[in-house]
């Protein structure tokens, strides 16, 4: 283990991890990257988005947080903190499912497991309401291995969300942090 001293000369010779900027973050995301060597990434992402207007009815939707940049990745890890705070209060006792995935969820529906694509990235957990409670979540990604993206692979990350919702919200505040652990896996 080094000593504070020799981590401040590794860090001044260029060495250890970089806040960098890479891939394109989503409306009302903040993006920050980290990595010690340009292939292995670790990337928050912090929320402070609105999903569109839910009507009272089962609906799928979605807040896109994050693009992957161009080429091969290996995704190994992810975790969501987030809450969704009902503007309008009509859904406050509401729980909806929310996951991580490639496509967003879209329908009537009141999971994400109906398309693989709305939770493939992390799989579905239940909110315990719509009143700023935050939803917390880590797991490999898939649990069974990596989730390997290919150049030609969909490079979106949604944040997803399916309910039968309560009531109309002109506009649902979703605020919260998304940890992803990856590694690029070409020179392009």
């Amino acid at each position: 283990m080094r000593s504070y001293a020799d981590n401040v000369r590794y860090r001044a010779n260029g060495y250890g991890p970089k806040d960098i900027q890479i891939g394109t973050q989503g409306t009302g995301t903040v993006a920050r990257h980290f990595t010690s060597d340009g292939h292995n990434y670790v990337t928050k992402l912090t929320i402070n988005g609105v999903l569109p207007a839910l009507t009272n009815a089962s609906i799928g939707t979605g807040l896109l947080i994050w693009t992957f940049p161009t080429g091969v990745h290996a995704l190994k890890v992810a975790r969501i903190a987030v809450a969704l705070t009902a503007a309008d209060g009509n859904n406050d006792a509401d729980t909806p499912k929310v996951g991580l995935g490639d496509i967003i969820a879209t329908g009537t529906i009141t999971n994400l497991t109906s398309v693989a694509g709305f939770d493939n990235i992390l799989t579905e957990q239940t909110m315990n309401n719509c009143t700023g409670t935050v939803e917390e979540k880590t797991i490999l990604v898939p649990t069974a291995g990596h989730l390997v993206n290919e150049s030609a692979g969909l490079k979106a990350v949604w944040l997803n969300f399916a309910d039968g919702w309560a009531g109309v919200e002109a506009a649902m505040p979703v605020s919260g942090e998304v940890w992803l652990e990856w590694t690029k896996l070409s020179s392009v």
